[in-house]
């Protein structure tokens, strides 16, 4: 009896005793990393600020009235930016990641293009062996850089225009979806 009771007390001693893997607990919330800080965050207002071109497509019959149209389009194209090096064609390899990547490109949200991604929208065109079929590279950078140069108040994001892709991002899609090597045209 003696025993197990000398048993259980050294039991209680060790349950109780602190361990190695716990931390003191902190006095203050712990700093944030250095970058962070240099970070700015944007506000609620200010990421639901419409441009002038996202106020015109607002209007209750969601399009641009025809007397506007061309300037619109004018004002769209304007925003268009160009890779540094001046190629508007990219890695391929690099163009299916961001294709599939759901924080870059997301693409596979609206297209089909990979004839082995069987998981694939449907809102936008299929662009299976979309490189046999279209020829001109700078129209499709400058469609996904900002699709509403083409197509007012297009449901397609404006990749470019918003920072979602940098050029060189977007050249590296028009390098999947027109290289011959790509899955998209194979």
């Amino acid at each position: 009896m003696k025993r197990y009771l000398v048993l259980l007390g050294s039991l209680a001693l060790f349950a109780c005793a602190p361990t190695q893997q716990e931390k003191p607990k902190p006095t203050q919330a712990p700093k944030p990393p250095a970058q962070a800080k240099a970070e700015r965050k944007h506000t609620f207002e200010e990421d639901i600020k419409q441009d002038e071109a996202q106020k015109l497509c607002s209007n209750p019959q969601g399009t641009v009235s025809a007397d506007m149209v061309s300037k619109f389009f004018e004002e769209q194209k304007k925003l268009i930016k160009y890779p540094a090096n001046g190629k508007l064609v990219g890695d391929w390899k690099k163009g299916e990641q961001l294709f599939a990547n759901t924080r870059k490109g997301n693409c596979y949200a609206c297209h089909c293009a990979d004839p082995k991604e069987l998981a694939c929208g449907n809102i936008g065109p299929i662009l299976r062996h979309y490189g046999k079929t279209h020829n001109d590279v700078k129209y499709t950078y400058e469609k996904i850089y900002n699709s509403w140069a083409f197509v007012p108040c297009s449901i397609m994001y404006r990749a470019g225009v918003h920072g979602i892709l940098t050029p060189e991002e977007i050249a590296d899609i028009v390098a999947y979806l027109h290289s011959p090597e790509s899955p998209v045209n194979r």
